[in-house]
């Protein structure tokens, strides 16, 4: 089919960019808003422009490529705000020419769920094919507008009455990928043949763990989820190459930059489950052993776990000496980029060392690597930023009273990080 329409109450259709040109097959669909999600030209813009039509349409461009690299994700707050406006506006006056020139967003830009009530309009959305990006963005809306249709029985942490995922709950990677295998499924049985690229998948995901935030056109971008994966991202693509990532991330800013409605610790992006088994219920410390000032907190530790001894095998199906313990000792506290790094990190060289920040101290208390490398327990980290147990103290440190009060729901002082400059310090109790 050349469209298809989503099942439900609303007339939401899919298909691909052959459709946009039938005037009459459009017709036929009261079609309304269009929504196009792919690379056009400033000269096809202009000729889709020029096209005599028999009614008035809305329509707004989404430039992007059907690639693993392509970032959509952003663009998922004015996706579904423009899907939910057409639905529920209709061809109304007002609404003629809509983006066609790419000045207006025929609603995109409007806060929030569109009214409720009669939901009038006709809705396309269309990619080449009708099969990658046109479905990546009807999932975002659908997981955005329906969330209920696509939770666990348990419910997932969202709470009753809303009908969006809370804006706070953090969601497990095996969640998240549960709701977008059901809204995926769903999509399917309008057309069978959608099949968002891998790298759209880890979007979705990634837009359900972070319950979908699309109260405003940047509601994506302030999110220390989307931050980290972009810089994620980045260091990705800049190790591939052997060189030093441009963009910095630091975890401590993350904390403290959170929007105000975020608890950023709750907002991390998402871990594979069996990265997740960490003490986190011990308030920890990483202290230079020399001028004992705090480096790192438990929020910025990140857990690594040795590989499943099974699997590793020397050339003659021995395990390796090291490998025949049950456990082997750690030699590095693995952290995430923090703001005291950022003097080092700046300097643009793939790995060095750490020193403390303490200008009286300046003692080497690690090192780092882009590339990442193996600690003593057979884990591989990537990118590494590992202090050294020989240069550190690791504190357990008790609750004091009041603990909790700290910076959006992060504990006191940031988890024992200092704050960045410029950055709000914790409320005072």
């Amino acid at each position: 089919m050349p469209l298809d329409r989503i099942p439900g109450d609303d007339n939401l259709y899919i298909g691909s960019a052959f459709v946009v040109g039938q005037e009459k097959l459009l017709d036929s669909h009261n079609i309304s808003h269009i929504l196009s999600v792919l690379q056009y030209t400033p000269k096809e813009k202009a000729d889709i422009a020029a096209r005599p039509q028999t009614r008035p349409r809305t329509r707004i461009f989404v430039d992007v490529d059907d690639v693993e690299e392509e970032d959509l994700l952003v663009h998922f707050p004015r996706i579904v705000r423009f899907i939910d406006f057409g639905l529920a506006s209709g061809n109304r006056d007002g609404d003629r020419d809509g983006d066609r020139d790419g000045d207006r967003d025929g609603g995109a830009n409007d806060g929030g769920h569109a009214a409720d009530g009669a939901r009038n309009g006709a809705v396309y959305v269309h990619c080449a094919m009708g099969k990658s990006r046109s479905a990546t963005a009807v999932i975002a809306y659908l997981m955005w507008k329906r969330p209920e249709q696509f939770r666990s029985a348990e419910g997932e942490g969202h709470d009753e009455g809303h009908d969006t995922p809370k804006a706070t709950q953090r969601y497990p990677p095996a969640v998240a990928e549960d709701a977008l295998r059901r809204a995926l499924a769903f999509v399917r049985q309008a057309r069978p043949l959608v099949e968002p690229n891998p790298g759209f998948m880890r979007q979705l995901v990634l837009w359900w763990h972070m319950g979908c935030p699309a109260d405003a056109p940047d509601a994506v971008e302030r999110r220390p989820a989307y931050q980290r994966w972009l810089y994620e991202k980045d260091v990705e693509e800049s190790t591939r190459i052997g060189r030093a990532p441009g963009r910095l991330w630091f975890g401590d800013e993350a904390v403290a930059t959170a929007p105000d409605n975020v608890d950023a610790g709750e907002d991390a992006a998402p871990q594979n489950d069996d990265m997740q088994n960490t003490p986190s219920s011990q308030n920890i410390q990483l202290r230079c052993k020399v001028c004992r000032r705090v480096l790192a907190g438990s929020q910025f530790i990140v857990p690594h776990d040795p590989p499943d001894a099974a699997a590793v095998h020397t050339t003659n199906g021995r395990l390796p000496p090291a490998q025949t313990q049950s456990t082997a000792a750690c030699n590095h506290h693995f952290v995430e980029p923090l703001s005291w790094m950022r003097p080092t990190l700046e300097e643009g060289a793939l790995e060095g060392r750490l020193v403390c920040p303490n200008t009286r101290c300046n003692a080497v208390v690690g090192r780092y690597s882009w590339q990442g490398f193996k600690c003593t327990c057979r884990a591989w980290v990537c990118p590494a930023f590992s202090l050294q147990p020989s240069r550190v103290d690791r504190i357990v440190v008790k609750p004091s009273a009041g603990a909790g009060a700290g910076v959006k729901g992060t504990g006191p002082n940031l988890h024992n990080i200092r704050s960045p400059p410029g950055t709000k310090g914790p409320s005072k109790v």
